[in-house]
């Protein structure tokens, strides 16, 4: 419900975008995005990489990123997306020795997708470079945080600790880290934010790190909430709040939160530094 809610509005904005902002470079950009997005998103589901409702909040998602991104959006969006669906697929349970189809529903992309999207809409109107290094920060957290978790939890053997207590808890447990999730959670920020910079070569250094970190700090926000407040329960005001699709904190929304903090932190440390 609540994805689809999400897909209406981001519809509704790039509508007023094309209607009411956009040049004509733009229309044309937009409408190669509706092609190009459905085209994709179709070989996505029948690749088992998307469920229906993941294809249709994929499909929005691919066109506020090419469409109102461009270039630099579409390359950090296939990055993310190709990148950690080769991580997450197909993976083998040591339990079961069973393969396990991995399918991303319509809240798991906005989970990922909607500060991204939220940074591209408005960097789009307000013309200002600040909002789109928000963005590609945003999707640092998130290929951070699917690389840590693929890798420290489920590919590479080793000793996880609980970020929040340090006790030694089993790979995969929410809120645990360890060396080779850490490892691989900086590899994943830092590729986004080397992609980023080719697409934007004028780009400088302090820019390019400032994005890794973000995106690592993001995923240690993301390890923390996880042990602090996933599996809880919400009260009433809350679930109201979240139109009922919330009534304990689950992946998605920690996601969320650690998404937000890292993209809002970077917009307000470039906006005081004036970048």
């Amino acid at each position: 419900m609540l994805d689809r809610i999400i897909n209406i509005l981001f519809l509704f904005a790039l509508i007023f975008v094309f209607l009411l902002e956009a040049k004509a470079e733009d229309h044309l950009r937009i409408i190669i995005a509706v092609v190009l997005s459905f085209i994709l998103v179709t070989i996505a589901f029948f690749m088992n990489w998307l469920s229906l409702d993941g294809a249709r909040s994929a499909f929005t998602f691919g066109l506020i990123s090419y469409g109102l991104g461009g270039i630099p959006g579409a390359a950090l969006i296939l990055t993310f997306f190709i990148s950690s669906s080769l991580l997450s697929k197909d993976l083998i349970s040591e339990d079961t020795l069973t393969e396990t189809k991995f399918r991303r529903d319509g809240m798991q992309v906005w989970s990922n997708g909607f500060w991204f999207s939220l940074w591209i809409v408005i960097g789009f109107l307000f013309e200002s470079p600040v909002f789109m290094i928000a963005a590609a920060s945003s999707i640092a957290f998130a290929t951070s945080d699917t690389w840590a978790s693929e890798i420290g939890g489920h590919r590479v053997k080793g000793k996880t600790y609980l970020i929040s207590s340090f006790s030694s808890v089993k790979p995969g447990t929410d809120g645990g880290v360890s060396v080779a999730g850490t490892l691989a959670s900086f590899a994943g920020a830092l590729l986004i934010a080397v992609v980023f910079w080719l697409t934007n070569l004028e780009m400088n250094f302090f820019t390019v790190l400032m994005i890794a970190i973000a995106g690592l700090t993001g995923s240690f926000v993301d390890s923390w909430l996880g042990a602090k407040i996933q599996g809880k329960t919400l009260g009433s005001f809350s679930r109201k709040l979240l139109v009922n699709r919330f009534s304990y904190v689950d992946n998605n929304l920690v996601n969320w939160l650690a998404s937000g903090s890292a993209s809002v932190a970077v917009t307000i440390l470039f906006a005081i530094l004036g970048t």
